[in-house]
């Protein structure tokens, strides 16, 4: 088998009016993928003979990719480039990896991959066509089955660690974390003060693997985040499959950070396909799943409120370093709330960081003289702080948190239950209050 020739590119006629900057990067990606792929041939020419079969498949889909992506950059469609750029990457990737075996173009395998999940009961096996009358049972366009019952996730967590990102959840309450590197979403269920693994999903994200900074740059955001919404399929494109869960982005540090753009969702897939593979190998900058997976979680998931942190890979601490992480978060939220309660004002702001902004855009003085103006009219304040969640920052070395929680006001002419998001960051001091949000 002889090293493949790099396919020679078309330049669209109005290339000059383009500014340069753009092929220069465009045309850097493409040199170094066809030099990876060159280099990639010569070594499975000399070493993986015997498996030509496969190693051909495998060539095919490369070639095939490069193709897509010459006729995307010819018609200027940026998007499509990124995600052919991608999927050649990824075959390449394949192809490196010592006895790899060749993309899974369907989901007809025997036996699926170790990492894949489990698939649940209403996935039928494609290899395997259901008897006549079955198919005749499923044609009525039913509602979705129940979800199937929880089984246990093929990624293992370290026995007596957990996450790095989760502190603090209701009972019972379910939490996600993606990880990029992996394209994996990890279901998390806390209880008796402790987070388990229930599952882990496969997912695409955006085909620029960076963090997301600004609209349309093709990326899927790093950081902390929480459902806003959940919408059905009935309120949505086909693209978009069974449903989406709607998040936070940008939230408040993105925007702090001037990082805009905005519906970053996790989505279904239009009927028909498979995550992973043809045209479902990245999004533009979504979470996507199967559309099984959405089903299970929208049995699972609170609409609003459920904390989805995506990081490049999960890193782990002992869980009793969670748990001191917690008892530190937890008394500053007492100490607050009991500050607030006492009216004290010099007391009440000393919880609050110098460059502290609320929901509404005003700094800490504004926040001060708003509260003091309040607080003349009250013969008592009574504040409960009810279904809190408590997350670290993984990307910021766990020096910023987001408590989130509702808050429960009463006073003797005013009383309001509210969602909360409080931003915290640690300081010589301790923790402090720099920024809040609701949701």
């Amino acid at each position: 088998m002889e090293p493949m020739q790099p396919p020679k590119l078309k330049l669209p006629k109005s290339y000059k009016k383009t500014p340069n900057g753009l092929y220069v990067k465009v045309g850097i990606g493409l040199i170094v993928v066809l030099f990876i792929l060159n280099a990639v041939l010569l070594v499975l020419f000399l070493k993986e003979a015997k498996s030509n079969g496969n190693t051909r498949r495998v060539i095919q889909e490369i070639s095939r990719s490069l193709v897509l992506l010459q006729d995307s950059l010819s018609k200027m469609d940026m998007q499509k480039a990124f995600v052919h750029l991608a999927d050649a990457r990824n075959q390449i990737a394949t192809l490196s990896q010592p006895g790899a075996a060749p993309p899974v173009k369907t989901a007809a395998a025997p036996k699926p991959q170790p990492e894949t999940p489990v698939k649940t009961a209403a996935e039928p096996p494609k290899e395997k066509p259901a008897p006549p009358q079955v198919a005749e049972q499923k044609a009525p366009a039913a509602a979705p089955a129940a979800p199937a019952p929880i089984k246990p996730a093929d990624f293992k967590v370290p026995p007596g660690e957990t996450p790095e990102s989760l502190l603090l959840g209701v009972n019972g309450e379910y939490m996600l974390i993606c990880e990029k590197e992996n394209r994996l979403l990890h279901l998390f269920r806390y209880q008796d003060d402790r987070f388990t693994l229930v599952k882990s999903y496969p997912c695409i994200i955006g085909a620029n693997g960076s963090d997301k900074k600004k609209a349309g740059d093709f990326a899927t955001p790093k950081g902390s985040y929480f459902t806003l919404r959940y919408i059905p399929r009935s309120a949505l494109t086909e693209i978009y499959g069974e449903g989406a869960f709607v998040l936070n982005y940008p939230n408040y540090l993105d925007r702090k950070d001037s990082k805009n753009g905005t519906r970053i969702w996790i989505h279904g897939h239009a009927s028909g396909k498979t995550i992973g593979t043809g045209d479902l190998v990245n999004t533009k900058g979504c979470i996507a799943v199967s559309n099984d997976v959405i089903r299970e979680l929208k049995g699972l998931l609170k609409p609003s409120g459920t904390h989805v942190s995506i990081v490049d890979k999960i890193h782990f601490v002992k869980d009793s370093s969670r748990k001191e992480s917690l008892q530190g978060i937890r008394g500053f939220m007492e100490d607050w709330r009991k500050d607030w309660e006492s009216r004290d004002m010099g007391k009440f702001v000393s919880h609050y960081a110098k460059d502290f902004v609320n929901s509404e855009g005003m700094n800490l003085e504004a926040y001060k003289r708003q509260k003091e103006r309040v607080n003349q009219g009250k013969k008592f304040i009574r504040v409960k702080t009810d279904q809190m969640a408590v997350v670290l920052l993984q990307e910021r070395e766990g020096q910023v948190a987001v408590v989130r929680f509702v808050q429960r006001y009463r006073s003797n002419n005013f009383d309001s239950d509210s969602g909360k998001l409080f931003y915290l960051k640690k300081g010589q001091k301790g923790w402090a209050i720099f920024g809040e949000s609701v949701f």
